[in-house]
C-alpha cells in the first residue's frame, strides 16, 4: 500500500508496519474463535503468528485496545474492534479485470464473501472469454469498463493480466475512478497519486524463499 503510515482515531501516527499486521491478528482471532475461544493473551496470539507479545500489545495500544490482567482479551470484542479499525464494517464491491486462471480463481473463491467482499465485475478482452459465466458473473469486454463501473460502482479493483497489459489496465482504471488496486502481476504500479495499491507477485514472494534458502538472507534473532 502507498503510503509509510496511517493515523489513529488518536490522531497518532501509525507506523505501516503496524497496519500490515492487523489483518493476521484478525484471520488468527477467527480461527481461535472458530475452536471456541473466549479470551486469548497476547503471549498466546503473538507465539501463533510467531511475534513477541509486547508487540502485540503495542500495535493494539496505538489504537487504545488494551488486554485484562489474567485474562487477555476477549475474543469477541477484540475482533470488533479490528474490523472497525479495518473498515471491515461494511460490503465492498470487487472487480476483477482478466478471466484467464488467476482471475478464475479469485472470482470463485468463497472467502471474499465470508468478509463482506463481493465480485460483481469480471473483464477480459479476449473474445473466447467475453460472455462466459465464472462463478455467476457474465465476464464483459474490457472496452466496457468504464461505462460497467458507472453502472455498478466499484470500491476495489483486482488486475490479474499479463505483465505488459497490467500498465494500461490500471489507466483505465484509475481513469474509472478505481481508488483501492489489488496487483496480482509483477508490474510495478506506483505512480498513481491518490490511489492505494496493495502487490501480490507471486514471482516476488518465489524469489524471497529461494533467498532464504541460498543462506543469505539475514536470520532472526532468538527469543
Amino acid at each position: 500500500m502507498n503510503g509509510d503510515s496511517t493515523i489513529s482515531s488518536k490522531g497518532n501516527p501509525i507506523p505501516h508496519a503496524t497496519m500490515e499486521r492487523l489483518p493476521r491478528y484478525l484471520m488468527q482471532l477467527y480461527r481461535f474463535r472458530v475452536i471456541g475461544d473466549a479470551n486469548v493473551s497476547s503471549q498466546a496470539l503473538g507465539e501463533s503468528l510467531g511475534l513477541k507479545d509486547t508487540q502485540i500489545r503495542k500495535d493494539l495500544s496505538y489504537f487504545g485496545v488494551f488486554g485484562k490482567a489474567r485474562y487477555g482479551y476477549n475474543i469477541d470484542f477484540l475482533i470488533d474492534a479490528l474490523e472497525k479499525i479495518l473498515g471491515l464494517t461494511r460490503v465492498y464491491n470487487l472487480a476483477i479485470v482478466g478471466a484467464g486462471n488467476i482471475g478464475r480463481a479469485l472470482a470463485t473463491y468463497r472467502g471474499f464473501e465470508s468478509r463482506e467482499f463481493r465480485v460483481k465485475l469480471i473483464f477480459d478482452n479476449n473474445k473466447g472469454l467475453i460472455g462466459q459465466d465464472i462463478g455467476g458473473i457474465v465476464v464483459q469486454d474490457f472496452r466496457l469498463l468504464e461505462e460497467k463501473i458507472k453502472e455498478i460502482p466499484v470500491d476495489i479493483a483486482i488486475i490479474a493480466v499479463p505483465e505488459k497489459a497490467a500498465y494500461e489496465v490500471a489507466e483505465t482504471l484509475v481513469k474509472a475512478g478505481i481508488k483501492a488496486i489489488y496487483n496480482f502481476t509483477p508490474a510495478e504500479l506506483h505512480h498513481h497519486e491518490g490511489v492505494f495499491i496493495e502487490h501480490a507477485s507471486i514471482s516476488f514472494g518465489i524469489y524471497k524463499l529461494a533467498h532464504h534458502l541460498s543462506g543469505h538472507w539475514p536470520r532472526k534473532s532468538q527469543r
